[in-house]
């Protein structure tokens, strides 16, 4: 539950709430979601066809892995063990 004790806020949340005709409590809820919608990041909507569509150019060069077969093998040099 908010409290807040605080005149300017008091002062602007009358303002908002006559100037919309909402009461207190929804002109203060009304400028929060609208407030959080400006500061939330946007996450860009995913285009499912262009996702698809790389993933299938991906597999064209990709090989199946043989059974057992390490997918990370090639990251390493196999006489040290370390990063190739």
């Amino acid at each position: 539950m908010l409290n807040i004790k605080n005149p300017k806020a008091h002062e602007l949340a009358i303002k908002v709430a006559a100037a919309t005709g909402e009461t207190l409590t929804e002109a203060v809820i009304v400028s929060l979601e609208e407030r959080l919608s400006r500061v939330r990041p946007v996450r860009p909507a995913i285009d499912l066809e262009k996702v698809e569509a790389l993933l299938a150019e991906m597999r064209k060069h990709l090989r199946p892995l043989e059974p057992g077969e390490d997918p990370t093998a090639f990251l390493y040099d196999p006489e040290t063990g370390l990063p190739a």
